[in-house]
């Protein structure tokens, strides 16, 4: 009898830490879904002339915009991000700097403007990228339309003066979500 009641509580518990690990995972994918909800709530408000985000909207967007960026398992343990907010007249911009972790130096091996467009332009680039438009210089910089989102990334040192490493850098932005922005 001990075994058997034994054994009934082992299986309760693997059943209820399987329960725990299925809730965990919708919970975290409704949370990406809210990050996501609220970034484009504030990059459609941000970006509209006119408006200026108060400083708590603009350090949130910041870190929100961190859930789009290439992640560290892309960019190597090594390496941070660095998102600025740039609120500008004619509507608003982040920066997002690739940086050697804890580097507080201007020196960066690759930025990014992200932009956010009210309206999408006509026209965007003649040139097809991973299904979006895109344009560029070779071996400097590279800029594509997402959805309504403009990135242009420019490389900034030696390591990433390369096409394919501008490109490859653009691919790892998690483009999909960046598009339902």
């Amino acid at each position: 009898m001990k075994g058997g009641r034994k054994m009934k509580q082992i299986i309760y518990a693997l059943a209820l830490a399987v329960i725990m690990l299925c809730s965990t995972s919708v919970t975290a994918e409704e949370l990406n879904k809210g990050s996501l909800t609220r970034l484009s709530h504030l990059l459609k408000k941000g970006s509209a002339a006119g408006i200026k985000l108060p400083d708590a909207e603009k350090k949130e967007v910041e870190q929100l915009l961190l859930n789009v960026l290439p992640d560290n398992n892309y960019i190597g343990r090594n390496k941070e991000w660095k998102v600025t907010y740039h609120d500008v007249k004619d509507g608003d911009f982040f920066q997002a700097d690739l940086k050697n972790k804890g580097d507080k130096s201007f020196d960066k091996y690759i930025w990014f403007h992200i932009l956010y467009k009210q309206e999408k332009p006509s026209f965007y680039g003649s040139e097809d990228f991973e299904g979006y438009r895109g344009m560029g210089m070779k071996d400097a910089h590279y800029f594509i339309l997402v959805g309504n989102v403009e990135i242009r990334a420019v490389a900034s040192s030696e390591q990433y003066k390369s096409d394919s490493k501008i490109r490859d850098m653009l691919r790892a932005f998690k483009l999909k979500e960046i598009e339902k922005l």
